[in-house]
């Protein structure tokens, strides 16, 4: 840095550094309690130009960021319906809030963080990497898949609070466990009872862009993101918005 903090201010950005970390926890423990619905209200900046960066492109204000987490848990929903159907036997008499989320299960542990503070304490920057699996429910039934790659995170300090203000979450591999990552993806009979999933359609990115490419026999060396580094306001660094 280039200044010298106060004791108090050092351990303001100790605080903050924690809070930071226990957000992005917060975050990854969403999706192995089926609350990905939840995650735009609880913890992104109520900003308009918030944004959401996946390998395809960007989901850019906050309509298309809320609509993505809203996507996810129509999916969970439906998926539930279709796996009590499919199993009344164990499953009759679940209310619908005993069965959302039946049957699935993702799991995004996430570690080696880089964080940084902005000197003024307004905004911050931070990168994780990301070994997760998740089982996908699929009109072939639940296929478990790997999903690793980074969160890379810009917060704002909004009302007291460390609030997601541009978030990329890139994938470096997401293909089914027990295959080749370097392959053509594994694929599997339909399963009547989860055909209806095929009618389901996650909304596409509003801001078309290839942020980055999943793993395959001849990828060009890419990168990893940068990390943050030391910087005074949000102007003097880069962004991992658009």
């Amino acid at each position: 840095m280039s200044r010298n903090f106060t004791p108090e201010e050092l351990l303001t950005r100790w605080e903050s550094r924690r809070e930071i970390q226990n957000v992005m926890g917060k975050v990854s423990q969403s999706y192995i309690m089926m609350e990905e619905a939840q995650i735009y209200d609880r913890f992104w900046s109520k900003r308009e130009d918030v944004c959401l960066g996946v390998n395809e492109g960007w989901y850019a204000g906050a309509a298309a960021v809320q609509g993505y987490y809203d996507a996810m848990g129509e999916k969970i929903r439906l998926a539930s319906d279709l796996i009590a159907k499919a199993f009344p036997e164990k499953l009759s008499g679940k209310t619908t809030e005993e069965l959302y989320g039946v049957g699935q299960l993702g799991v995004k542990p996430i570690d080696t963080f880089v964080i940084e503070i902005a000197e003024d304490g307004e905004t911050a920057k931070g990168i994780w990497s990301l070994h997760g699996t998740y089982a996908d429910m699929t009109p072939s039934g639940p296929v478990s898949n790997w999903d690793w790659g980074y969160w890379c995170v810009d917060f704002v300090c909004e009302d007291g609070a460390w609030k997601i203000w541009h978030m990329q979450d890139l994938k470096d591999i997401e293909s089914p466990t027990g295959g080749d990552w370097a392959a053509e993806p594994l694929s599997f009979p339909e399963e009547p009872d989860f055909a209806a999933l095929k009618d389901f359609r996650f909304p596409e990115p509003n801001v078309k862009a290839t942020l980055r490419e999943r793993y395959y026999v001849g990828r060009p060396f890419t990168e990893t993101p940068p990390l943050p580094e030391p910087y005074e306001t949000f102007a003097d660094t880069f962004s991992y918005g658009m």
